[in-house]
């Protein structure tokens, strides 16, 4: 991300309210916001700070490395010089308060942009992979530029070792973004897809790297049919067309939006353009893209959706539309159709970059929602930009603008001082509006709700702990363990939710999600489905397991619990 794009971003023309589309009048509105959800800024009860302050956050990844049952926290940055930022950090989660973990080897100093805590020899602990978005520089002083990406093999409890070098899976001189984990050969060990953009003349060179065990890695991207030359800002596995093979989203400006479908004998082929138009014509400024991409199934008709979030300098010049929801009409001969339904199902226009997208259900009704990494504030009090699900009507999702309306924005002056180090200082002041690069999602203090960090970009400003303190329904956690064939974190497996006592039934369907690691933007989350279960009390669970490794189900599950489902 460019550091400048906070102004550029809001550069608008004199004759601002003529030159707006008629969605952006939603962004303003009374200062008291009308919302579903309520958030409370955590990071200092939860012992962030000041260890997480002045930090050029740009990535950051959830992950148990130490098997306590909490989530850890690994904070990246582009630290050093210029931006005067501290190097990555994690932080061991103990019971909901952090602690600094201070072992040198994971302070990196680079250009971060994503992690992911991921078994990758199946010993039963979490392992990092840390992306960098490396550049070449002639001066010493910037000489972090040129960090590759970095793994670390966890050896114990969360002491890790440094083994990049040898990985195969941590070249240098290129510039990655996000990041994903899966099992694309059904081999039982997870490998890796690492997306590219390049800014410097060079191609964007997205990668897909075989596991072939004891940490080694292989590039196959050639081999598996994906093309040498993608964008991928953002980029996600899951099963769209539920063949229980992983399938690959890979988003981005230059040859990127793209969606290739997964087989049984590892190959990839690209769906057809007339099954689904993921093309953005609306790129005008050299920092427009498309972004994070998530997969879920926002509907709950069993079918695997996909939302992709947006990187522009001026988002009220695009039409107004900063999330996209792409709706999975049905799967023909292997082959999913897709629909834009963006604009049908009420994703108005956004007030300011929306790279991190997710699919939660942040108040557990039962239909999730659409986040994306901004947050409004209204009295000193954070409000996450959430598109709050309100169910199916006429067959499709519909979702209100909620916490969209808090406080006027831009006013008239927001726009005079756009270009100058006095908007800055002023955005500081009134907390009026910020943005996060990422903002993974996790329910890090175990309380049943599913809270957010977003690392901030400007070192001037606040990185966001919000704990959900959302008025909410009953809830079922899931995670997965495999063996054999099927990796031990279960990423890949499907789980779906029913009624007590209909199990399989498709009209008595709760909810449907995959077992992932990397979706989003530069963001890592942990091995686990979240369920809103509204008032049921219990409900069926079956998981249909990657790479046709069979199903497991469970009835009568009780909610409001953390449910292991192994093999």
């Amino acid at each position: 991300m460019n550091r400048r794009s906070p102004f550029r971003l809001l550069a608008l023309a004199a004759a601002l309210s003529c030159s707006l589309p008629l969605s952006a009048a939603k962004f303003t509105a009374a200062a008291e916001p009308k919302t579903a959800f309520m958030f409370q800024d955590a990071g200092d009860s939860a012992g962030l700070f000041p260890a997480v302050a002045e930090i050029a956050g740009h990535g950051c990844g959830w992950g148990d490395v130490n098997g306590d049952g909490f989530p850890d926290l690994y904070v990246g940055t582009f630290g050093g010089m210029p931006y005067k930022s501290k190097s990555n950090q994690l932080f061991i989660n103990k019971g909901g308060k952090f602690v600094k973990d201070e072992q040198p080897a994971l302070q990196i100093t680079g250009r971060a942009n994503g992690a992911i805590f991921v078994d990758f020899d199946n010993d039963g602990d979490l392992d990092l992979y840390a992306t960098n978005h490396a550049i070449n520089s002639k001066k010493p002083e910037t000489s972090h530029f040129m960090q590759p990406n970095t793994l670390f093999r966890n050896d114990e409890n969360g002491k890790f070792t440094d083994v990049s070098k040898e990985s195969g899976a941590c070249v240098e001189g290129m510039a990655c973004r996000s990041t994903s984990a899966l099992d694309y050969d059904g081999d039982g060990l997870l490998d890796l897809l690492v997306g590219e953009c390049f800014f410097q003349g060079g191609k964007s060179r997205t990668k897909l790297y075989r596991n072939e065990g004891k940490l080694k890695f292989k590039d196959v991207t050639k081999e598996v049919g994906l093309p040498d030359e993608i964008t991928g800002f953002g980029v996600a596995a899951g099963d769209v067309n539920g063949d229980t093979r992983p399938d690959i989203f890979v988003s981005g400006r230059h040859h990127g939006n793209r969606l290739f479908l997964g087989s049984k004998a590892g190959k990839f082929e690209e769906l057809p353009a007339a099954n689904a138009d993921f093309s953005w014509a609306s790129f005008k400024d050299g920092d427009d893209t498309t972004c994070g991409v998530t997969f879920g199934d926002v509907n709950r008709d069993g079918l695997t959706d996909i939302v992709v979030g947006s990187h522009f300098s001026k988002p009220w010049f695009v039409g107004g539309i900063g999330v996209r929801l792409y709706l999975n009409r049905g799967v023909t001969g292997g082959l999913p159709k897709f629909e834009d339904v963006s604009q049908q199902v009420g994703l108005v226009g956004l007030p300011l970059k929306s790279p991190h997208v997710e699919i939660q259900d942040f108040d557990n009704d039962g239909w999730p929602e659409i986040y994306t990494s901004i947050v409004k504030f209204a009295e000193n009090r954070p409000y996450p930009v959430i598109f709050k699900n309100n169910g199916v009507k006429d067959g499709l999702p519909q979702f209100a603008t909620d916490a969209l309306a808090v406080n006027d924005f831009p006013t008239e002056e927001d726009t005079k001082i756009s270009g100058s180090g006095k908007f800055f200082e002023k955005m500081e002041a009134e907390k009026k509006i910020v943005y996060s690069a990422p903002g993974p999602t996790c329910d890090y203090d175990r309380d049943g709700k599913i809270d957010m960090f977003l690392p901030n970009w400007w070192t001037g400003l606040r990185s966001l702990l919000l704990k959900n303190e959302t008025a909410s329904g009953n809830y079922l956690d899931v995670t997965v363990q495999g063996k054999g064939k099927t990796n031990l974190q279960g990423i890949g497996s499907t789980v779906r939710i029913y009624e007590a006592g209909k199990l399989g039934q498709k009209e008595a369907l709760l909810g449907q999600r995959e077992i992932a690691v990397g979706f989003g933007y530069a963001s890592g989350q942990e091995a686990a489905a979240h369920f809103g279960l509204g008032k049921a009390t219990t409900c069926d669970v079956e998981v249909i397991l990657p790479n046709d490794g069979g199903t497991l189900k469970a009835a009568g599950v009780a909610a409001n619990q953390r449910l292991k489902v192994a093999q």
